[in-house]
């Protein structure tokens, strides 16, 4: 098997299929890729762009060329010494009649060999025992008597119920009485003898009963604890694990199961026996998974998998390119330009109310009766709670929760999970009834704390399956409250609004950056390490140009109003002042550098960000509740800003910002890059993202790659002072990451296995180095954390001499051949001065020879 030295993820869909990535398989190989890192490949719904809607697990989707057309890719990767990674959805699959696991249960009920399959809680309050549908653009009373529900029947004589173009199953025993063209009233009893029941699309946040991905009734949450359930799902990908297809796997939305750590034991396992067939050692297989995590959190010590897929190192890199006291400053102005003086935390806590009275609200409401279930179980005070009391508590403790969720089981919670716990009940408890404090003391003991042996012999099951729906609901609610609403909310700077990262974390000194990536090399070399990704809130090098904003905050103080000023002859005064700030910022960092006319889908990009983001907010429109004329109103201002010719002043001022802006960021975004190729762990490139990304949130990052002018991009025979100096083509990116790449190839062992040594400088607050060392092998980088003092009219990417000053950095002493320009450097003093060494480049890369 290949080692893991680099991957590159690539999104598949009917329009980029397997073949499709066989054709760029040569491409990648000449890059220094190790691996391919494939989305979802099973059978999807038809028509998906992503693949994380899966009909079939068991099979490979037909619409990327299936098995046979996998194999092929397999084998052609293979033959340029690379492998393959499989994306794998183990949380949930499509809840589509065209799922043949689904459709069993809508056929059967709870009679269906699949009904455990899937966490349906047959027995909720006002469902009548039926699996609530809310598939319907209208009530059911009156899709039945407009015509909205149909009967068909096959040539076979089989019935089912047509609602537009999906196709529901009919119980067996109605079979008889389905009659297409029936009158309203039969087809109203044919339905009531159904499984399921169809209902109104907005109910279903209220009535669902059955477990979800997040908010989407479209996926439907499989019980993978169940042995049977793993076996039938991780049969296809420990397959073509063992027949040498992939060589590892990469787990999605692990916090989606109900005991990760078990899950993780199992898959581990299993893995290891299929690399048994191919000879390969116990953990040789790859295993990472998709994992927030929040501030000061780690992974599990208990879970046997190589890492995460890097949104953790997503954020270290940001943070250490961010300037802290800047951030503070503009957080300040963005209160000043809104009027609104809450804090981020603030602005979460009333998102996480929100998702818990309206898009989690079955969850909640679920969870709140088992817990009155636990009350009257463990009887005493609790006995005299009741439901709204306990109510009120776990919502406070929701609200408060620190991190996505917590990993308690049946067995003594880990030191890490209590701390968690106390903290949101300390924080839960501060400014509340006392009546809802008692009752939060008591939840607590319920999580943490084995139920007293003379108790009620039922409780010690209750009480795990609350912390288990709590754990599931926690997880949700963090995503949906922070990254899809609040991210959206506040944003003085949109660049610490990602995934994977907290706003209120303004940055990361250096010395925490050095500690975070150590503990990674000692803790999971193998980690991925990623600086961008298909689920990302705006491309890699638009953070860069946005943090830029925080080494020169006065100046984008400036800006933003002076951007008000010239647009006010356009109305934006009808554009709420946040959104305006969230568009200036957005303006900025996918404004293309040095371009004269705008590209033609510029416009249509941002309104279609625009769109995403007022409805993600949740406050002047919705999904829920789309508001026409306030999207209309902005959609207009975006095409007159972007087009009239009395908005040619703020173009001006648009283009001007960038012209400063976007060298500096692009000094970030070089330094970024070569940290992740050269700090512990496997670098993970996005497909198309050898240069500039400027994307925005999905769709836009989910745009077909321009791979003729990739290839190009590596043909490029330019000096490397030639392209710091051309650097808005973005070839100089790509020379950056070809030439780490290839030294990744000629030296794995070092990157593998290297150590990590911090290297100490005059100018800490302006520079980062490193050394890695293994065997005698040694690599040195230096980069440029810091910005000029301010914006210069021109620039480049290349730095004056002046930045660095009398700066110097302690690197060993030796021979070294730099990397990126070829030029050998003889180190012998102790201290080196950085003017000297980086030859006015941002980032130096020295090898010793």
């Amino acid at each position: 098997m290949v080692p893991f030295r680099a991957t590159a993820r690539l999104q598949l869909h009917a329009g980029f299929d397997f073949e499709a990535a066989r054709a760029q398989v040569a491409y990648y190989a000449a890059l220094g890729i190790s691996h391919l890192y494939l989305s979802p490949i099973t059978r999807a719904v038809p028509g998906s762009t992503h693949g994380y809607d899966a009909l079939d697990p068991t099979t490979v989707n037909p619409a990327l060329g299936g098995e046979a057309g996998l194999v092929r890719l397999a084998g052609q990767a293979r033959a340029h010494g690379m492998g393959l990674i499989m994306d794998i959805v183990p949380n949930h699959v499509a809840a589509h009649p065209d799922n043949p696991f689904w459709a069993d249960v809508l056929a059967n009920g709870q009679r269906s060999r699949y009904a455990a399959w899937f966490d349906i809680d047959w027995q909720a309050p006002g469902r009548g025992g039926k699996l609530w549908l809310p598939v319907l653009d209208r009530p059911l009373a009156t899709a039945v008597a407009e015509g909205g529900i149909q009967v068909e029947r096959d040539a076979a004589g089989t019935a089912w119920l047509s609602l537009g173009d999906a196709r529901y199953p009919l119980a067996p025993e109605t079979q008889a009485d389905a009659v297409p063209g029936m009158a309203a009233g039969p087809l109203t009893a044919l339905l009531a003898g159904q499984a399921y029941r169809l209902a109104w699309w907005r109910s279903g946040d209220a009535q669902v009963n059955y477990r979800r991905f997040f908010t989407v009734t479209a996926l439907a949450a499989l019980q993978m604890e169940r042995a049977e359930i793993f076996d039938a799902v991780h049969a296809l990908p420990l397959r073509l694990a063992a027949d040498g297809v992939i060589d590892g796997v990469r787990v999605d939305h692990v916090d989606g199961l109900r005991d990760p750590a078990a899950y993780l034991r199992r898959l581990r396992d299993a893995l290891d026996v299929a690399g048994a067939a191919r000879n390969l050692a116990p953990g040789t297989l790859g295993l990472w998974v998709e994992k927030i995590l929040g501030p000061d959190e780690r992974l599990p010590p208990d879970w046997p998998c190589d890492g995460t897929t890097g949104y953790d190192l997503m954020d270290q890199v940001g943070g250490l390119m961010h300037d802290s006291a800047g951030g503070a400053v503009l957080a300040q102005q963005w209160r000043q330009a809104t009027g609104d003086a809450r804090t981020v935390g603030q602005v979460e806590l009333q998102a996480r109310g929100e998702v818990l009275d309206n898009g989690l609200h079955a969850e909640f409401e679920a969870l709140a009766a088992l817990l009155a279930e636990v009350a009257d179980e463990a009887g005493g005070q609790a006995a005299d709670f009741g439901r709204p009391l306990l109510a009120a508590a776990v919502a406070r403790l929701l609200a408060h929760f620190p991190v996505y969720r917590s990993y308690l089981t049946g067995a003594a919670p880990a030191a890490l999970d209590r701390v968690w716990w106390q903290r949101a009940a300390r924080d839960a408890c501060a400014g509340a009834d006392p009546a809802v404090t008692v009752a939060i003391e008591h939840i607590l003991r319920w999580m943490l704390e084995a139920p007293a042996p003379m108790g009620s012999p039922a409780l010690p099951a209750r009480c795990l399956r609350l912390r288990q729906q709590f754990q599931l609901l926690s997880a949700p609610l963090n995503a949906k409250a922070v990254e899809d609403c609040s991210f959206y909310r506040y944003a003085a700077q949109l660049s610490r609004n990602e995934v994977g990262t907290h706003p209120s974390v303004l940055g990361l000194s250096p010395d925490s950056f050095h500690a975070l990536a150590a503990e990674r090399g000692q803790l999971h070399r193998r980690a991925l390490l990623a600086t961008a990704t298909h689920d990302h809130k705006r491309g890699e090098d638009a953070r860069m140009r946005l943090a830029v904003l925080s080494h020169w905050p006065a100046w984008w103080g400036a800006t933003a109003r002076r951007l008000d000023r010239l647009a006010a002859p356009l109305g934006v005064a009808a554009l709420h002042p946040a959104d305006r700030q969230m568009l200036w910022q957005t303006l900025v960092s996918a404004w293309p550098a040095q371009v004269e006319q705008l590209p033609d889908d510029f416009s249509p990009r941002i309104r279609q960000w625009q769109r995403k983001a007022l409805r993600e907010a949740g406050v002047r429109s919705s999904w829920r509740n789309p508001d026409a004329a306030y999207e209309q109103i902005a959609d207009r201002l975006v095409d007159d800003l972007l087009s009239v010719s009395r908005a040619q002043p703020l173009r001006h001022a648009l283009r001007a910002a960038v012209t400063r802006l976007a060298p500096a960021g692009a000094r970030l975004s070089l330094a970024q890059t070569a940290l992740r190729l050269t700090v512990p762990g496997v670098p993970d490139l996005y497909q198309g993202t050898e240069t500039w990304d400027l994307s925005l949130v999905d769709p836009d990052n989910r745009r077909p790659v321009d791979y003729p002018a990739r290839h190009h991009g590596l043909d490029d025979t330019r000096a490397w002072s030639q392209l710091l100096a051309a650097w808005h083509d973005g070839a100089v990116k790509t020379r950056l990451l070809r030439d780490l790449l290839q030294l990744r190839r000629a030296m794995p062992a070092l990157f593998a296995h290297g150590d990590y040594q911090p290297l100490d400088s005059t100018a800490p607050d302006r520079v980062l180095a490193l050394c890695r060392t293994h065997a005698q092998q040694r690599v040195v980088l230096v980069v440029a954390i810091d910005t000029t003092a301010g914006p210069a009219a021109e620039a480049s990417t290349a730095l004056p001499g002046r930045f660095w000053g009398g700066a110097r950095v302690n690197v060993p002493p030796g021979r070294y051949r730099n990397v990126l320009t070829g030029l050998s450097v003889d180190i012998q003093a102790v201290g080196i001065p950085l003017r000297v060494l980086s030859a006015d480049s941002p980032v130096t890369v020295l090898i010793h020879q």
